[in-house]
């Protein structure tokens, strides 16, 4: 995971603050949004005024935007997994609005997204997967607090603080986050949790060689629990010495995912076209959260 892909998601959460969503403001991605606003005045774009059609705008600009960072580069697990982030903040935020009626992902995609003829590409193939869609709301909420923090972790590495001072703390932060997690029955026994689990190891153990390599005082950050993989799922736990099934790869997937961003710079804010490829990242993750 890059910069970028939080930054992606800053922004995204700015145009929907968290709580009370706005309703008729602008952010500065509003006219992106427009773009893929479920509604629309005899065949134009306008801005999206409710919450579920900024939500729906919002999560296809998410995946579009993962794309173009990867720009084609990106292997098959990496297009997954942020697909999977993508759904993941969805979930969270239709939380946000319960009361407004919104009660799955299933629901929503179907009032929301599956008519949204601008990406009538992609939602074909989606209709064959979304009649097992469903999260668990509280489950949601939960797991994603231990994205929110891992995010962070990726933030605040600074090439001029050898140090890294605040490493530790944030890393304890999140591995104590993964304890409750494992410690709940309802989520480490079901398949599609333990999966969304495995990719954030994978994630956090990538960034927890790096702080060591690269920081004075981040050589003993503590490992990522162990977890118990879902069948046929093509994470692995990771084993008690903090390494997983992509360990080969570490060195150059980090420092690419760190650093690389400095030579090909891109932000979100200038990312402005779709894609139909989206498919390919977005169809096989939405199968993990059949229940």
């Amino acid at each position: 995971m890059s910069e970028e892909v939080y930054e992606a998601f800053k922004k995204v959460d700015d145009c929907l603050p968290i709580g009370i969503l706005s309703k008729g403001g602008s952010c500065s991605i509003d006219e992106v949004l427009a773009q893929y606003c479920p509604k629309k005045i005899e065949g134009e774009n306008v801005n999206c005024e409710a919450n579920n059609e900024k939500m729906s705008a919002g999560f296809i600009w998410l995946l579009i935007t993962f794309e173009h960072l990867c720009n084609g580069q990106c292997s098959d697990n990496e297009n997954e997994k942020y697909a999977e982030y993508a759904i993941l903040w969805l979930g969270y935020r239709l939380n946000q609005i319960s009361n407004e009626g919104i009660i799955t992902l299933k629901e929503f995609y179907t009032k929301y997204i599956k008519d949204n003829k601008e990406h009538v590409n992609y939602k074909d193939h989606l209709d064959n997967k979304i009649d097992s869609m469903n999260i668990d709301s509280e489950k949601i909420d939960n797991i994603y607090e231990a994205f929110r923090i891992l995010c962070e972790m990726y933030t605040v590495y600074n090439e001029n603080d050898k140090e890294c001072t605040n490493c530790s703390e944030n890393a304890e932060e999140f591995v104590q986050k993964i304890e409750e997690l494992n410690n709940n029955p309802n989520i480490t026994g079901n398949n599609s949790y333990s999966k969304i689990l495995s990719t954030l190891s994978d994630d956090y153990n990538y960034l927890k060689k790096y702080y060591a390599d690269n920081c004075s005082e981040c050589s003993n950050i503590p490992n990522f629990p162990d977890i118990n993989p879902p069948k046929n799922s093509q994470h692995n736990s990771v084993d008690k010495s903090g390494h997983n099934r992509a360990q080969d790869n570490v060195d150059g997937s980090v420092h690419n995912s760190l650093q690389g961003h400095a030579g090909n710079s891109l932000h979100v804010s200038e990312f402005t076209s779709s894609s139909s490829s989206v498919a390919s990242k977005l169809i096989p993750v939405l199968s993990i959260f059949a229940i």
